[in-house]
């Protein structure tokens, strides 16, 4: 039987409202199994709705997950176990122990992939900042993975910057991993996290492109020449073992794709990058419908696609230190808008 251990293990927090899920590829609509607003985790953790969500792996459907966005699923990873074990895996009370934090949507950027413009918090965000951060100290404490911050960029919230700062792990198997597009992970904010680099820490840069034309259209309100300048600091902290991982990803779409190969080199030759992720661009409803048909060159009906198809069999992609975050699928043939 295929085993996702998320189900069990893993805690979703979406939103600056504490909106919480089993995962962040789960279908949109009914997945929610709470908000921190008015539960607890524990509570929204073993709820009636979350065993539900968990019994959709019982018959092997995964009938609540987003194939299109899971990479487990699209690259037939998952674990493989005995029926015996799969029972026994199943537990009657769960406690997550890898704590996605991705509330916090402050960020310097407004990719088109993200948001159609700079994030403004609401009147309440800070006073909403303070209650989801109460209600994640005790798992923070206990947990043995933490994520920040899939909506925002730690570096760039005052928020995130004082968990990460606050945060004393008394574990030294702890492992956090940190998503940034690296404009603000300079000496300055290093030197304020730095003690973080006595555990097994990742960095995940998002930067998309080595040209700074192209740059400057995908990652609006960037700084090309800063993150450049910390893409080579970042580097020296790898090679130092202050940082155990630095990881590269490069979200593919109409503007970029065909930087695939080059991007994946220079990674490689230049900065001290583990490995380079290869995402395609997802509809997280954050698009217009036009703007995203434009985008998703793994789409077969864009005028791209074939020439995406060409590049991808450069032999850079061969490289076993590059992971195809959709590992060989395409995206459903979607007609132009209003065709």
């Amino acid at each position: 039987m295929k085993f996702c251990h998320r189900f069990y293990e893993y805690l979703y927090i979406d939103d600056n409202e504490g909106g919480l899920y089993l995962c962040p590829w789960m279908e949109p609509g009914n997945s929610s199994i709470g908000s921190l607003m008015f539960k607890s985790i524990d509570e929204a953790y073993n709820s009636d709705h979350a065993n539900y969500l968990r019994s959709t792996m019982d018959d092997q459907s995964f009938s609540r997950c987003r194939r299109e966005a899971c990479p487990h699923l699209q690259n037939c990873d998952l674990e493989d176990i005995t029926s015996e074990e799969y029972e026994y895996r199943k537990k009657a009370r769960y406690y997550p122990t890898t704590i996605n934090m991705a509330y916090d949507f402050v960020c310097n950027q407004s990719c088109e992939t993200c948001r159609k413009t700079v994030f403004v918090p609401p009147a309440n965000y800070a006073e909403q900042m303070k209650t989801i951060q109460s209600e994640l100290a005790p798992f923070l404490d206990s947990a043995v993975r933490i994520t920040a911050s899939g909506h925002g960029d730690p570096f760039a919230s005052k928020y995130m910057m004082e968990v990460l700062e606050n945060l004393r792990p008394s574990s030294p198997e702890l492992s956090i991993l940190l998503e940034t597009n690296g404009v603000f992970l300079d000496e300055a904010h290093w030197e304020r996290i730095k003690h973080l680099g006595s555990i097994n820490l990742s960095i995940v840069v998002t930067t998309n492109s080595f040209d700074e034309f192209t740059y400057s259209h995908i990652s609006r309100g960037g700084n090309f020449q800063k993150v450049m300048r910390n893409l080579s600091y970042m580097s020296e902290l790898r090679k130092s073992g202050a940082v155990k991982e630095l990881v590269h990803s490069f979200v593919i779409q109409d503007r970029n794709f065909r930087e695939i190969p080059a991007f994946i080199k220079r990674s490689f030759s230049e900065f001290a990058f583990d490995s380079v992720v290869l995402k395609p661009v997802y509809q997280w409803g954050t698009m217009d419908e036009d703007v995203y048909w434009f985008k998703d060159v793994l789409n077969p009906c864009h005028p791209y696609h074939a020439e995406y198809l060409e590049i991808i069999q450069d032999p850079a992609l061969k490289d076993p230190r590059v992971y195809k975050f959709a590992g060989g699928t395409l995206h459903p043939a979607r007609p132009f808008p209003g065709n």
